[in-house]
């Protein structure tokens, strides 16, 4: 019976780019049946972008990779004529990278073109697209240009062309990692309504798994080494086996780490632990930090076409400091980190870089005072391998190389200093920018994403890599969706929406007084100022009674 009902056979897969090359990943066996929901865990680097595409069969022919096992695809090899022909209608993937997946110019036009490769008629086609555009809330991209959207509206777009396909098994390769707080709950509560109303099997490849984990039924971990090294219920995942998770550097929910402090039922739903007595939040102490300006931005105002980005936006970056700029997708953040690079022009307002007027500094002065680590890391890389990419720019001497092999170490990329810097994995391309930005003795760094793609060790270990040249003096500048990371790591916080500046404060004041704006902006508190905001309304409520 259960034959009849398997969707997806892995048998000891194993692949590498390479013949002598290391594998990716190695020995890989699993079923996956019709319906079922699994999430794919493993540190950054471990194989399981690759194992995705090995799965709908663009691997090994894409990248001329060597591939061993084999993948059945309902009993039928993926290799057979008639399954491969027809394997992207059954198994769709969105990928990491949006961009390595789009043919055409626009959204519609994008949409279109899987259908049309189903051969699905005119009149239904467009219906088609209309109903998925709608249904992921980004009708009003219809006709437009691909390039021209942020990271996380190219993610729904690419989600889009794989829904419209219809797949029986739907591979989302880190969907939220792109998306602001809000965009991702909606997400994955949109996609567990549509697997619940559609049928169709479920991967999910993700680091930060809070909203997944209390109803995706099954976790697949693979190891350091990409092998297999734990398969079974997620919740007797995270309940049994947390510390081996922490220990192999995946991030586990949060939930997780508040329930090892109070005494409760296990429960990977927050809705249900707030149910539950729980400890008394804390508050922050008051960062003091220097009183050097490195950055001044004056009424800065950005247009694209007709289109207002940003007006009048004014704030200032002090030295060492750590400013974490937060908002909904497409609302202009990677825009403003690009002007303030001097990559694009501001249409007015000014930036003072060290009490100077930015475009009086020459370009090369300018790149030794300013580094900018790329939304897209690919975008930075110029050099045939990861060690030439550190080394670029510097004069080799023992001082540099030693740097380099010291950053090489921390961002856990010794194993590939001869690799090419496209071969890498994603998350090992977002350290490789960070780690090039951070060999050069700049005093103001912009991050765009610097933690996107990353395991939770690594995370870390990037974040203390980040407090260590702000303890040094440099100012840095960095964007993310992640509001745990703002509320541990950052001074001040930036809240750009609706084309202004809405907020310039601190985590603190931002998650404590100032709900309404979170809402309104598309982000979501951290889950110690949910625990506060319950425990107050548990008060008021109770004040209440005992009058």
């Amino acid at each position: 019976m259960q034959a009849y009902n398997t969707l997806l056979s892995v048998d000891r897969l194993r692949f590498s780019y390479e013949e002598n090359e290391k594998p990716i990943f190695q020995e890989i066996t699993f079923e996956l049946l019709k319906g079922e929901c699994a999430l794919l865990l493993g540190p950054s680097g471990c194989g399981k972008s690759s194992l995705a595409l090995c799965l709908n069969g663009l691997y090994p022919e894409a990248c001329d990779g060597v591939l061993s096992g084999h993948v059945f695809l309902f009993q039928k090899p993926i290799t057979d004529d008639e399954t491969s022909e027809t394997i992207a209608q059954h198994v769709g993937v969105v990928f990491q990278d949006p961009d390595q997946q789009f043919c055409m110019l626009t959204v519609e036009d994008e949409i279109a073109f899987g259908l049309e490769n189903l051969q699905v008629p005119q009149e239904e086609m467009a219906k088609k697209i209309d109903a998925v555009l709608d249904k992921l809330h980004i009708s009003h991209l219809k006709k437009s240009t691909i390039s021209t959207l942020s990271g996380g509206l190219k993610q729904k777009v690419a989600l889009a062309c794989i829904l419209a396909m219809e797949p029986e098994l739907i591979i989302l390769d880190e969907p939220t990692s792109l998306l602001d707080p809000y965009s991702a709950r909606e997400f994955v509560q949109m996609i567990k309504e549509l697997q619940q109303e559609k049928g169709f099997g479920l991967l999910v490849i993700e680091h930060q798994l809070d909203e997944w984990a209390p109803w995706v039924e099954r976790t697949i971990v693979l190891d350091g080494a990409g092998k297999k090294a734990l398969d079974g219920p997620t919740t007797d995942m995270f309940q049994h086996h947390s510390n081996m998770l922490r220990t192999m550097g995946i991030t586990v929910p949060k939930i997780c780490d508040l329930q090892e402090n109070v005494i409760i039922p296990f429960t990977l739903s927050k809705e249900t632990l707030f149910k539950e007595p729980f400890p008394a939040g804390h508050t922050e102490e008051a960062v003091v930090l220097s009183a050097e300006h490195a950055v001044q931005v004056k009424n800065l105002s950005f247009s694209r076409g007709q289109q207002t980005i940003f007006k009048d936006i004014s704030f200032s970056l002090r030295a060492g400091s750590l400013t974490a700029l937060v908002g909904p997708n497409g609302t202009g953040k990677s825009t403003l980190l690009s002007v303030l690079a001097r990559l694009l022009k501001a249409n007015s307002g000014k930036i003072l870089l060290h009490d100077k007027p930015l475009e009086s500094y020459k370009e090369k002065e300018l790149r030794k005072q300013l580094g900018f680590v790329f939304q897209n890391p690919e975008h930075q890389f110029v050099t045939d391998t990861v060690y030439d990419e550190l080394l670029f720019g510097h004069t080799a001497n023992a001082e540099t190389e030693k740097r380099a092999q010291n950053l090489l170490q921390r961002f856990g990329l010794a194993h590939l200093a001869d690799h090419h810097p496209f071969a890498i994995s994603q998350g090992q391309k977002r350290r490789l920018s960070v780690a090039t930005m951070l060999m050069h003795d700049v005093k103001v760094l912009l991050l765009d994403e610097p933690t996107f793609g990353q395991d939770a060790k690594t995370a870390a270990e990037c974040m203390e890599m980040i407090q260590h040249i702000q303890a040094e003096g440099t100012a840095v500048l960095m964007i993310t969706h992640d509001m745990e990371l703002v509320s541990s790591y950052a001074d001040s916080v930036l809240v750009l929406h609706n084309t202004h500046l809405a907020f310039d404060g601190t985590p603190e004041q931002l998650f404590s007084k100032e709900a309404g704006l979170v809402q309104k902006a598309k982000l979501t508190l951290p889950l110690r100022y949910e625990w506060m905001t319950y425990q107050q309304e548990v008060r008021d409520e109770a004040a209440v009674t005992s009058h």
